[in-house]
């Protein structure tokens, strides 16, 4: 690193306001020089080579940022909606920087008594600070090679440098270790903090037992290291980092199937808004009959690849019993509803289901007004691409030619997923475009990945330094939804959902000029056949005479998600061929803030923003 340092030095910095005291990592420098002049007359070379070690990395993000801010502008959505990975990482450094500071500050409080052994908590903070900022001078020295070489103002790149340099750094454990030790979390708000620790500690008691089927075993066992991790976060973290790079796929479908389970699963469906209906459905697999924009009509074959002809279940929630729908029942019902919100859920394609997405599913069902029917749609490895995408687009036209029994008239459909259920939504959408179905009438998506390459963008990097979303359970869940054995000939969409011959609704539908190369030589994806130019897949790449018949789309991501980027790069093609889209970019918040709404009130904010645009669909 100190080659790093050495080369960004020569760059002249120049203070806020040329005032010292409004720069952080000024301040920063000054304290740390102070104190390790104390530790140093101490005779404590641990600390002061710790603290030399954070003086200089923050040194080189200051000159790493100042390279960066003036690109900033370039990568946003508009002047109002000013977000993007390279705004997130300056922002990310500066944070640190200023929280590191109170940490010098309280070992200049505690000099003449400090020693490692007598505050452990302090030690262990200011290693992992090094740690992190290390992390962090290499990706925001990357940063700047990508946004020094580019030349569109595409947030997508290609650096197989810097890439190499990212990788190495990646596969060293010891480098990831800082953000999930005691400073877990340092860039989300207040109020997640706790919550995350928890999770995290989970996440950890579960990393040790998650193999074994006894019941009592893994009571046991999982409650000792919950305990354990709880008091000692450093173990935690050596724990997790562990476990995240030597089997990320089993661990977290594992992990993230907790939520499915027992007690929690029980919860999920007590907690939250009151609602009248909450009931699952097995839609039949059969062929259907739908209209088309020409008069005519054509046949859509149930899901079958993979694992064969088998019932799509569903979940009707509604916070009012409508007449005549499944759930009517004997007793006065409302009159059905003009809208029908069709939802698909996230989970990174091999996790989750409606059901542990109930918390905020209810508040919306309530808040709009309109039944909520959510689709229960197979997973990855199990079920690859495109099975799930088939059943998500048979579903929305089952449920369209089915309305009433899910209590609408189905005068407006509105379609709203987060992550990966976004992801398979905005794929039906264009998929309808095609065969000329009709659409929907808004599409409201949530921390959605728009671009299944292996492309690299800066938010993207953001999963370096997530503590609940690392890098290789996303490398691990795209590899499981593509598929090892991925056969293109039964991602023919959307002639493999059609019975018999069809004529394409735009005919003359030019193909989108690839503005994303893909990263070669990566391990993570070593025998997956990555098909190339499948805009069901990665709807970024859609040509723009689909995306000119898109209906009016709400974009919801957060400056820390990984998948902000797709976010933004998507909302600013659909503003380009002239569809109404909103961006909303919310803070502090992470990947998934939809789960967490009851246990943070910036979360459950954003659920309000999520529903909020929602409404802005619904006609009651």
């Amino acid at each position: 690193m100190s080659d790093l340092i050495f080369k960004v030095q020569e760059e002249t910095h120049r203070c806020p306001n040329a005032d010292i005291t409004a720069c952080e990592f000024c301040k920063l420098l000054n304290h740390v020089t102070n104190v390790s002049r104390t530790f140093k007359l101490r005779n404590e070379p641990e600390t002061v080579k710790l603290l030399e070690e954070c003086s200089v990395s923050a040194h080189g993000m200051r000159h790493l940022v100042d390279k960066l801010t003036p690109h900033l502008s370039r990568f946003d959505f508009d002047e109002k909606v000013q977000a993007n990975g390279y705004r997130t990482f300056v922002y990310i450094a500066r944070t640190g920087v200023t929280k590191c500071l109170y940490l010098v500050n309280e070992l200049n409080v505690n000099s003449r008594i400090y020693s490692p052994q007598s505050h452990p908590e302090l030690a262990e903070k200011l290693l992992d600070w090094s740690r992190i900022f290390r992390v962090l001078v290499i990706i925001m020295d990357c940063l700047v090679e990508f946004v020094e070489t580019s030349s569109s103002d595409s947030l997508f790149t290609s650096n197989q440098t810097a890439l190499t340099r990212l990788r190495t750094m990646s596969k060293e454990r010891v480098n990831l270790v800082g953000f999930h030790g005691r400073l877990l979390g340092f860039q989300f708000c207040k109020s997640l903090r706790t919550p995350l620790r928890f999770v995290s500690n989970l996440m950890g008691a579960h990393s040790e037992v998650y193999k074994t089927e006894n019941l009592l075993t893994y009571s046991i066992v999982s409650s000792k290291s919950f305990l354990q991790y709880w008091r000692n976060p450093s173990i935690r973290a050596e724990r997790i980092a562990k476990v995240v790079q030597e089997d990320p796929l089993d661990f977290f479908k594992s992990f993230w199937h907790l939520m499915e389970t027992g007690v929690v699963r029980i919860l999920s469906n007590c907690v939250g808004e009151p609602v009248e209906s909450n009931l699952e459905m097995s839609v039949p697999p059969t062929r259907l009959t739908v209209k088309t924009s020409n008069n005519s009509t054509i046949t859509i074959l149930p899901p079958s690849v993979y694992i064969g002809i088998k019932p799509i279940m569903l979940r009707l929630v509604s916070h009012k019993r409508r007449s005549g729908s499944v759930c009517s029942g004997d007793g006065p019902a409302e009159e059905l509803s003009k809208t029908l919100i069709v939802h698909c859920h996230g989970g990174g394609f091999v996790a989750q289901s409606s059901n542990s997405h109930l918390i905020y599913l209810k508040s919306w069902a309530k808040g709009a007004g309109a039944p909520i029917v959510s689709i229960d749609y197979s997973l990855a490895p199990e079920a690859p691409y495109p099975r799930a995408l088939h059943e998500v687009f048979y579903s929305y036209l089952w449920a369209l030619e089915n309305a009433h029994l899910l209590g609408s008239t189905a005068e407006r459909v509105i379609l709203a997923g987060d992550s990966a259920g976004g992801l398979m939504l905005t794929g039906v959408t264009l998929t309808c475009i095609e065969l000329g179905i009709r659409i929907p009438d808004g599409l409201l998506i949530a921390y959605t990945p728009q671009l299944l390459e292996t492309a690299i963008s800066p938010a993207r990097l953001l999963s370096l330094a997530d503590p609940l979303l690392p890098y290789p359970a996303l490398a691990s869940c795209l590899t499981a939804y593509l598929g090892k054995t991925f056969d293109s000939s039964v991602a023919d969409i959307p002639g493999c959902f059609v019975e018999g011959p069809w004529e394409p609704e735009l005919n003359n539908a030019e193909n989108c000029s690839r503005k994303f190369t893909i990263l070669a030589g990566l391990e993570e994806f070593e025998g997956v056949n990555t098909p190339e130019d499948d805009w069901h897949l990665s709807p970024l790449i859609a040509p723009d005479a689909l995306l000119r018949k898109f209906p009016p789309t709400s974009v919801v991501t957060t400056v820390f998600d990984p998948c902000m980027d797709d976010c933004v790069e998507f909302a600013k093609r659909l503003k380009a061929v002239g569809i109404y889209t909103t961006l909303d970019v919310l803070n502090s918040l992470p990947h998934g803030f939809l789960n967490f709404g009851r246990v943070s009130e910036e979360c459950y904010n954003g659920i309000e923003t999520c529903y909020r645009r929602l409404k802005n669909f619904v006609v009651t």
